[in-house]
């Protein structure tokens, strides 16, 4: 049985979802090798334009997979970080969009997995949260750079030093998710989200992403990242297909798919 499924949903969506509900979708080296490389493998595509992280079972991932922890010393709990973070940076550095679906529980590494991804749909009996602490760990899968952006530095040393589990609503109106859905909805609402952004412009999504990561911490610095990615838009296919949509009053096809 695959640890990590991948499909294709039609509209240039694909679904890659982490397949071990026994362990409630933990992630151990082994489904970290098989998610990087399903995700890779998506992004390498050219008939993928958005991806949708999903899961099995009814929970996104309950963190990282505490049976595979035995026996590990210094260098070889390096050597596993140094692996883990391959797949932060594959995703913190996606120019594809990326809409993670949660159901159940995204703890731990499974809410730095969902915290790396553009958008976050979470369903109304989900739960994000950093239980770190319970287990003797400190806070990993990019969460103290991913986390203090989406809720702030006070309330992100509020919810990492209390270990705080974030339900639902609060979990949305706190910003550690974007949009609620109904429990068993969330998958189906994060498709219509990556077709949304599926329909973006790939290679000007691609620098806005890549903007929004840097997060300039100037006026000067945004102005000058401005000035250098659009001068390429200006020239680039986009803008004409954009340019020619607007004139005609039409949906603009950023990708050559017209009937």
């Amino acid at each position: 049985m695959p640890l990590v499924l991948s499909e294709m949903l039609g509209d240039g969506i694909a679904r890659i979802a982490i397949n071990q509900p026994e362990k409630r979708n933990a992630v151990g080296p082994d489904v970290r090798d098989e998610l990087m490389a399903k995700v890779t493998d998506a992004l390498s595509d050219d008939a993928v334009h958005a991806i949708v992280l999903g899961s099995e079972g009814g929970h996104f991932c309950a963190g990282g997979d505490i049976t595979s922890m035995a026996d590990i010393d210094v260098l070889s709990g390096r050597r596993r970080m140094q692996e883990n973070h391959k797949m932060v940076k594959l995703l913190a550095e996606a120019e594809k969009p990326l809409i993670a679906a949660v159901e159940g529980f995204a703890v731990g590494a499974g809410a730095g997995i969902a915290l790396l991804c553009d958008s976050i749909v979470l369903a109304e009996g989900g739960t994000i949260g950093f239980p770190f602490f319970r287990v003797g760990l400190t806070p990993d899968y990019g969460i103290l750079f991913t986390l203090p952006r989406r809720v702030g530095s006070a309330k992100a040393r509020q919810i990492l030093l209390r270990g705080q589990m974030l339900k639902g609503a609060e979990a949305v109106t706190e910003g550690l998710a974007d949009e609620i859905a109904e429990d068993g909805g969330a998958e189906a609402r994060a498709m219509e989200i990556a077709r949304e952004m599926a329909a973006a412009p790939p290679h000007a999504f691609a620098l806005a992403k890549r903007h929004l990561t840097m997060e300039p911490q100037t006026l000067e610095a945004a102005l000058e990242m401005e000035a250098m990615s659009q001068s390429l838009a200006f020239v680039g296919p986009e803008l004409a297909e954009g340019r020619a949509a607007f004139m005609e009053k039409r949906k603009p096809d950023f990708r050559g798919e017209k009937e």
